[in-house]
This record gives structure tokens, sequence and C-alpha cells, in this order.
């Protein structure tokens, strides 16, 4: 599995991530949390792909280390271009470079397996044109979205990017697949996403301690 697709992870520079949690958390602290997130998600998604069909897009030298760590792509951005901007171009380099299908995911989706990749992909039907999708945990961002082919797709990340997407797979006569997987869909972006990652996190050790 993944031989044709390209699994593309925009990033932004790690200290001025995650704005929304500076009353919890110094620039530091969120910096080294995303950097957790995204060597935990190479780890899992490196189950699934090989290394060269992981593409980090991100201006941040500590993002372009951890690339060369994990040994997988990095598209280097002079500086942070925007979302948008990050994912079509690295969509257009992965289509260069041979892809049949693109899976575009954010980096801080703590709870991400191998496993709820595996049945996204699995989603795929047919030989057309296929876009796969899951929204955030409010139904309203994107959290995963998979593209067959790569090219030709205005990408609409931003408030309502989940209706927009389908909109525009819609619009280009796209298959299009809903998946809905807790993985996938948690997010950590808010304080009360902040407190229910640390409630989780003291069930798996308490659970770890327990056996």
């Amino acid at each position: 599995m993944g031989q044709d697709i390209w699994v593309i992870i925009p990033v932004k520079p790690l200290l001025t991530s995650k704005s929304r949690l500076a009353q919890v958390l110094s620039a530091e602290a969120r910096a080294e949390l995303m950097r957790e997130f995204l060597m935990r998600m190479l780890a899992e998604l490196q189950q699934v792909f090989e290394w060269t069909h992981i593409l980090l897009v991100s201006s941040d030298p500590a993002v372009a280390a951890i690339a060369r760590r994990f040994g997988v792509l990095l598209l280097a951005e002079e500086r942070p271009l925007g979302l948008n901007t990050a994912v079509t171009q690295a969509t257009h380099l992965a289509a260069a470079h041979g892809a049949a299908g693109v899976l575009i995911l954010p980096a801080d989706l703590p709870f991400l397996t191998a496993m709820d990749v595996r049945h996204l992909l699995a989603q795929r039907t047919g030989d057309g044109p296929m876009l796969v999708i899951c929204s955030d945990d409010r139904g309203s961002g994107t959290n995963a979205l998979f593209l067959s082919p790569p090219d030709a797709f205005t990408f609409q990340y931003g408030p309502g990017s989940f209706q927009k997407h389908l909109r525009e797979g819609r619009r280009r006569r796209m298959a299009c697949q809903i998946v809905q997987r807790p993985g996938l869909q948690f997010d950590l972006d808010t304080e009360i996403d902040w407190q229910i990652y640390q409630q989780a996190r003291l069930n798996v050790s308490g659970m770890a301690e327990f056996h």
C-alpha cells in the first residue's frame, strides 16, 4: 500500500504554532508539543508508506531536522506562504514525481494511528477521480483529505473547509467518500482540546501501570 500515494504534511514554524493555547503553554512548550506530535505521526505513517512518499512542507529549520532524522522528504519554504499555497505546491511536486494520489494531513493529530490511515485509504473505489475526506471533531475543518488524481484541485483550507472541499470535489465530478475516525478527527486547537488530550494521556498511563 502507498506505492503511488504521497502523504503531504504542512507544518507551521513550531514556535508560532498553537497560539490559541498561549494561556496554558509557553511558545517553547507549544513548539516541543508539536515536535512530539510530528515525530509520532511520522513513526505511524512509516508503517504504511515508504519514506520516499512522505513530504513535509515547512520553513522551519527544526522541521527540516525532523525530516532528516526520519529520512522523509522536505519542501522547504523560504517563508510561510499559507496553508493553501503550501499544499498546492506540494501536490504539484508529488504529481510531477508520478504520484497517483495524495493524502494531506495536519501535524497536530496526536491520536493518529497507522490503522486510521489504512482505513481511510481502503475507502478508495474504482479507477476514476476520487476524494476521501475526514472532518475535525467539530465537523467544520478538514483533518484528512485524499485526492486522486492529485492535480487540478483548488484547496479551501480555512473556516468551513470540510463542506467547501466536498463541493469542490463534486464540482470536479470526483467520487466523494466521507470517513469518520476519532484518531483522524481529534486535533489540538483549544484549551478544551488540551484538557481532553491531557486526560487521555493520563488514562493511557494509568492503564499501562495497571497492567
